[in-house]
């Protein structure tokens, strides 16, 4: 291997050059990294990279890190539980809960025990009788702990929380144009009476799920 291998440039145009650089970079630092680009679909010509160091491979990751960073381009994206978005973008769910809710005040682990009980409300969403008992042990927690926390953590009964998370998933449907029947909207979401489930999203979003299919149309 030739240590003084000149520096190889990179096409940042060449599709997933990226993702087909990352995926051969691997732990130790001295493995040898291959990327092969086809200049033509009859006459393939191979373009190696081969490093001979810990710094030319430190250096090439560096040089994808700025140039990702240079694109606004983001390795992971940070989830966050829904009702932090619901909570922050909605007056009437701010009015709902006890007291503020403040989302960087909330441990990483909380946040992830949220966004895992919203997984297990969403899978039953169209379950009328959503059971509490049931939910706190798909959670592992007993259904006084499940109170408690839900009750900590966003400042909500764990009925009126599943209720916002309910017409919260209403309201995508709309928006999203996945169905435009009240009807079917209310029984997707578990309500089996359209008029009442009417009055609960009114009561949310300041506007009847009627008249928000009807502003989409």
């Amino acid at each position: 291997m030739n240590a003084t291998a000149k520096k190889t440039t990179i096409d940042w145009s060449s599709p997933d050059i990226l993702n087909h650089l990352f995926l051969h970079i691997k732990n130790p630092l001295d493995t040898i990294i291959t990327a092969s680009k086809p200049s033509s679909a009859e006459n393939k010509i191979t373009n190696e990279i081969i490093f001979s160091s810990s710094k030319q491979i430190n250096d090439l990751i560096e040089e994808i890190l700025n140039e990702i960073k240079s694109k606004s381009v983001s390795l992971t994206i940070q989830r966050r539980p829904d009702i932090f978005d619901i909570y922050e973008s909605n007056k009437n769910v701010q009015l709902l809960c006890s007291n503020k809710i403040t989302p960087e005040k909330v441990t990483k682990n909380d946040q992830n025990w949220l966004i895992n009980l919203e997984k297990e409300i969403y899978s039953s969403i169209s379950n009328s009788d959503l059971d509490l008992y049931e939910l706190s042990c798909k959670m592992a927690v007993s259904e006084r702990q499940l109170h408690r926390k839900i009750s900590n953590l966003v400042y909500l009964t764990p009925n009126k929380y599943i209720r916002v998370l309910r017409l919260h998933k209403a309201k995508q449907l709309i928006d999203n144009y996945i169905q435009d029947s009240i009807s079917q909207v209310s029984y997707s979401v578990g309500y089996n009476d359209s008029h009442y489930f009417s009055k609960l999203f009114s009561n949310q979003y300041n506007i009847s799920p009627k008249a928000l299919i009807n502003s989409l149309s």
